[in-house]
C-alpha cells in the first residue's frame, strides 16, 4: 500500500501530526462528503483524489500553528485545477507528459505503463495552472491507444521541458544532478542523449522526487563508490520531498532498457542486481586504471 511505503521511510511528520494533518483537510473539504484513503495518506472528493504525502513534507519545515493556513492555500490551487480535458486528441495530445511513480497503481484510476520493478510512468497533462492525471478512459475518448498517448507525451517530456544540469562531486565520484523542473526525474526514460559518447554501460540513477534526478556513468571501478555517494543523497531527498518517487537506484542501459539495482527494504538498501551488471563491475574491475592528469601547483 502507498501508506505502508512511504511511512516505513519518512519520519517528516509522526502519527499524531498525521492526524492533525488530516482533520485539517477533512475540515477544509467538508467532512460529510470525503472519502479518507490510503491510511490516511489521501482523500477523494466529488472532484478527484488528493494525496497528502507530498503536503505532509512541506509541513513538516513550518510550525504547526501555521498548518491550517497552508493546508487551505493548497487545497485552493487544488480547486483551481481545472479537472476538464479538451474533447480531442489534437488538443490534448502536445500538452501531455510522463511523470515517474514508485507504483503507478495507486491510487487506482490513473493510466501508467510499468518500466521496471520498482518503477511506473503515469500519464499527465498540463493545462493553464499545473498538471492533472489522465486516465484510461480519458485516453479512449480521444479515439487513440494508450501506446501512443504514452509516446507522445514520452517525447514531449524529454524535449520540450527546459531543465538544467549541475555536477555533484563527492570524493572520486562525479554525479549529476537533473534540475528545475517538474518533470525533471522523467529524463530517466531517455538518459542516452545525456551520456558521453565513449559510454559502454550506460548510468546508475536515482529518481527520490519528480524536479530531480541524480545519475552517474558506468565508466570505472569506482562505480560502487559513486552509487554509495548517490544513495546518501537521493534518499534524503525522497524523504524531504515534495514530490517522492523512490528511494531505489535503477541502471540505465546504453539500449534504453531500465531494470533496479539496489532495493530499498524499510530503512535498509538490499543489492538486486542480476548476471548481467555483474559482468559489467568485472570488465571495469579488470580494465586498467584509469588516468587523470597531474593538477599543476
Amino acid at each position: 500500500m502507498l501508506s505502508e511505503r512511504y511511512t516505513s521511510f519518512m519520519p517528516s511528520i509522526n502519527t499524531n501530526q498525521h492526524e492533525q494533518l488530516l482533520s485539517i483537510v477533512l475540515d477544509h473539504l467538508g467532512r460529510d462528503d470525503v472519502e479518507v484513503l490510503e491510511g490516511g495518506w489521501a482523500v477523494r472528493d466529488g472532484r478527484g483524489v488528493y494525496g497528502l504525502v507530498n503536503l505532509a513534507q512541506e509541513l513538516a519545515a513550518i510550525p504547526e500553528s501555521e498548518w491550517p493556513e497552508r493546508v487551505g492555500e493548497r487545497l485552493a490551487m487544488l480547486g483551481a485545477i481545472s479537472p476538464e480535458f479538451p474533447p480531442d486528441y489534437e488538443q490534448a495530445g502536445p500538452n501531455l507528459r510522463v511523470r515517474l511513480s514508485a507504483d503507478g497503481s495507486e491510487p487506482g484510476w490513473a493510466a501508467y505503463r510499468r518500466i521496471c520493478d520498482g518503477l511506473d510512468e503515469v500519464l499527465m497533462m498540463r493545462n493553464d495552472v499545473g498538471c492533472i492525471t489522465v486516465s484510461p478512459s480519458q485516453i479512449d475518448s480521444w479515439g487513440v491507444s494508450a501506446e501512443r498517448a504514452f509516446n507522445d507525451a514520452r517525447q514531449q517530456t524529454i524535449w520540450d521541458e527546459p531543465r538544467e544540469r549541475r555536477i555533484l562531486a563527492r570524493g572520486n565520484s562525479t554525479i549529476v544532478w537533473v534540475r528545475a523542473n517538474f518533470f525533471a526525474s522523467s529524463v530517466l526514460l531517455s538518459l542516452d542523449h545525456l551520456l558521453s559518447r565513449k559510454n559502454q554501460f550506460g548510468a546508475v540513477a536515482m529518481a527520490p522526487c519528480r524536479d530531480a534526478l541524480l545519475y552517474t556513468e558506468v565508466s570505472e571501478e569506482r562505480i560502487t563508490a559513486s552509487v554509495a555517494g548517490m544513495i546518501e543523497i537521493g534518499s534524503q531527498w525522497f524523504v524531504d520531498g515534495p514530490g517522492s518517487i523512490s528511494p531505489e537506484v535503477f541502471w540505465y542501459r546504453r539500449d534504453g532498457t531500465i531494470s533496479r539495482l539496489v532495493k530499498a527494504v524499510g530503512r535498509e538498501f538490499i543489492p538486486c542486481w542480476g548476471p548481467e551488471f555483474s559482468q559489467v563491475l568485472a570488465q571495469l574491475e579488470a580494465a586498467p586504471p584509469s588516468r587523470h592528469p597531474k593538477k599543476r601547483r
